[in-house]
């Protein structure tokens, strides 16, 4: 049985989902990446958060766990003094916690194998092919300064909604670009590449450079390609939002 409670938070565009299975963390957070984006990364405001009361259970893991303890979504450091039930977290060197939360919304620390449901989140993305001619820096200063962000691609779904046949370029910029220094490929909102659509001979399928370059999209393969960062194409920006 799987139960989808969505809450849209007041100032973030993300939908919380309850999910009415029992993981492991490191199971949880498979689930929410491969159906919705990760596990719930929890902000100071918690008004919106507090409607899971209504869900069947009592608890629910989030996806914080204690590498100082970091969120799941993008490996960020947990900011604040978090939300605590008394005498938690539990801080041992030799054990790796992760954090459920309970009814009354506090966080208690459990051992990662422990098997509770859990909360995923979803943010969606509506994508806009500007027709202009940027590099990959300009082109994303000026998604931004007037809509989110470059294009972050996540899974299938995501792809399949991009519409690049009326752009003027035969390759549109992405928000993707790769590390030299940890030699992978990611977004720019800090996520690493997981989905893939790599062309034949582009991204993880090649042995060629790729320091320097960034991602972009073909207009009419739709498949990912390397380009170096200073090459001027259309590109393709987000508008991040989510519905109650």
């Amino acid at each position: 049985k799987l139960q989808s409670l969505s809450i849209l938070p007041s100032s973030l565009p993300h939908q919380f989902h309850f999910v009415n299975l029992k993981k492991t963390w490191t199971e949880a957070q498979s689930f929410c990446r491969q159906n919705y984006t990760d596990l719930a990364t929890i902000y100071e405001d918690m008004a919106d958060m507090k409607k899971l009361k209504n869900t069947e259970a009592s608890t629910a893991l989030i996806g914080l766990y204690n590498n100082l303890w970091n969120w799941s979504l993008g490996n960020t450091e947990l900011e604040g003094n978090g939300f605590w039930d008394d005498h938690h977290p539990k801080n041992d060197p030799n054990t790796e916690f992760c954090v459920y939360m309970m009814l009354n919304m506090t966080w208690r620390s459990d051992n990662c194998n422990s098997t509770w449901h859990f909360v995923c989140y979803n943010m969606t993305n509506k994508y806009i092919v500007i027709d202009h001619f940027k590099t990959w820096s300009e082109a994303q200063s000026y998604c931004r300064e007037k809509h989110t962000d470059l294009a972050s691609v996540r899974n299938t779904t995501e792809m399949e909604s991009i519409k690049t046949k009326k752009a003027s370029t035969p390759f549109v910029w992405l928000g993707l670009r790769y590390t030299c220094t940890l030699d992978f490929w990611f977004w720019v909102n800090g996520e690493e590449s997981c989905y893939h659509n790599w062309a034949v001979g582009e991204g993880y399928n090649t042995i060629k450079e790729q320091c320097g370059n960034t991602g972009a999209i073909q207009r009419d393969g739709e498949q990912w390609v390397g380009k170096s960062e200073t090459e001027r194409f259309n590109f393709i920006c987000s508008n991040s939002t989510g519905e109650i």
